[in-house]
């Protein structure tokens, strides 16, 4: 029969081996386990909006989803617009007046229809680079490119679009029917050369396929290192 006596002493007994237990051994509370790091969220894309009113249904156009974009400072942000950011809580901000292009080559946009990691990674690259400002943006295929670039410059929102697609001499053609519009297909710097000189082109339609970074950042760095463009003296529209 067990005396209480003995019962007592093998209770303290085993107390006191639980506190000579080394720390990693000790039980832990629940939820204290060390969980797997999640990743980081990726970069958000800072869209800069320059039409002089800007509605509702000019947000909805642009497929504006999420934050955070840059409203210019002289841009009339309607109502509906103010609601429609509201309810889709997306983050914006007035771009600054003494924060404008001053000492800038030119104001750049890029639409991507094909993107690539090569294309993503060109313009992560070139929008580090002093002296021209690039935006960018998605489009679902070459003629909504067309018709988003074309507005785009005769908005004024730009000074030069460059379209990323698998279809650039198509986008072209399109864009090209607008007379504020000199649109061209390049696939080397040489050509972007060329055609700054002889046509003043402000349009450059790219297909991405099989192109490295490096070509495409190139490419990008000669468009926007001769600043605004502009028409021959000799252009005849």
């Amino acid at each position: 029969m067990t005396h209480p006596e003995d019962m007592i002493d093998r209770i303290v007994a085993g107390v006191l081996e639980q506190l000579r237990l080394p720390a990693d051994a000790a039980p832990r509370p629940a939820g204290s386990a060390s969980s797997p790091e999640m990743p980081p969220p990726p970069p958000k894309t800072t869209l800069e909006i320059r039409d002089d009113v800007i509605t509702a249904a000019l947000l909805e156009e642009r497929g504006i989803s999420f934050g955070p974009i840059l409203i210019a400072a002289k841009s009339v942000l309607t109502p509906s617009a103010r609601d429609f950011l509201a309810k889709r809580k997306v983050d914006w901000k007035r771009v600054p007046p003494n924060d404008a292009a001053s000492g800038l080559r030119g104001k750049w946009l890029a639409i991507v229809t094909r993107s690539t990691p090569a294309v993503s990674a060109a313009l992560d690259s070139i929008a580090q680079d002093p002296g021209t400002q690039w935006n960018r943006e998605l489009a679902g295929c070459h003629r909504e490119a067309a018709s988003r670039a074309t507005s785009a410059l005769c908005r004024g929102e730009c000074d030069g679009v460059v379209v990323f697609t698998g279809k650039p001499e198509a986008a072209v053609c399109r864009a090209n029917r607008n007379p504020n519009v000199r649109a061209a297909a390049v696939t080397t710097v040489t050509r972007v050369k060329a055609l700054r000189q002889h046509l003043g082109a402000n349009l450059f339609a790219v297909d991405p396929a099989e192109r490295t970074a490096f070509e495409l950042r190139n490419l990008l760095r000669e468009l926007g290192a001769a600043g605004k463009p502009a028409a021959p003296s000799d252009w005849n529209e």
